[in-house]
């Protein structure tokens, strides 16, 4: 083992934009981070959409503002005012721009941060497949108590694996059982389980890992930890969810 240290000035990878400021992007070893410098007047639409080709920025943006304002439009029309001090999680699609004449500055530790602005992803595939949006989906439902959705995600028989020794371990058969977990997760936390995605990886074969971050509250005591699911599709159909967990014990003292 050894300690790995990159200087994000000196040997960071520079990105311009196509006006108005840059991305900077550093790795040592594990840890990852961009940091984007947004110039008064910039746009994605205007400044980045020429650089990647796509619509709208499919960049799933997870950290945080170190100055300025920045104004986020969802495809859906939603906005959302992001200002210094404020930690972001911002889905792919969406189109930015930066409020005012202050430059907004923020550092980005997702995954899918490192392809952002990058020239070559114009000329590729996109990262995220069928099932990988599929699942993206999924994720949304849950946390919103779409329950209509997950049905239309998940197959008659699909079988859901929860690892563990808490009242919650076990396997859950069927898509009434599988809804029925979830309302339990709702039921001993007053309302306050989430568990949101922080990155799909997919083979184009029907499987889907997804690595999410879970935020709870029970009896006064506030649990963060991260888990994984590992998806198996028959077409736009779940069949089998096998829960994996950073934290295993410490998951089932807090449910027990």
């Amino acid at each position: 083992m050894d300690v790995r240290v990159n200087n994000l000035e000196r040997e960071g990878e520079r990105r311009p934009f196509a006006a108005h400021g840059q991305a900077l992007l550093g790795t040592a070893g594990a840890a990852t981070m961009v940091r984007l410098e947004f110039e008064p007047g910039w746009r994605w639409s205007n400044d980045i959409k020429p650089i990647v080709g796509t619509q709208s920025c499919q960049t799933h943006h997870l950290g945080y503002v170190l100055s300025g304002t920045m104004q986020i439009r969802l495809e859906d029309g939603t906005e959302q005012t992001i200002r210094a001090g404020d930690l972001i999680d911002i889905p792919p699609g969406h189109d930015a721009w930066v409020v005012g004449d202050e430059r907004c500055v923020s550092i980005d530790f997702s995954a899918d941060a490192t392809r952002y602005a990058r020239p070559d992803v114009a000329n590729l595939e996109p990262a995220e497949d069928a099932q990988m949006a599929l699942v993206r989906r999924g994720y949304a439902a849950f946390n919103a108590g779409d329950l209509d959705t997950l049905r239309s995600l998940l197959s008659r028989d699909v079988v859901q694996h929860v690892p563990g020794h808490s009242q919650l371990a076990g396997a859950y058969k069927g898509i009434d059982a599988v809804l029925g977990y979830y309302g339990k997760l709702a039921e001993l936390t007053g309302g306050s389980f989430r568990a949101d995605l922080l990155e799909t990886h997919g083979d184009r074969q029907g499987h889907v890992m997804a690595l999410h971050q879970i935020t709870a509250t029970r009896d006064g005591q506030t649990r963060v930890t991260r888990g994984s699911i590992l998806f198996t599709f028959l077409g736009d159909k779940a069949t089998d969810l096998l829960e994996l967990r950073s934290d295993l014990p410490g998951d089932d003292a807090f449910f027990e």
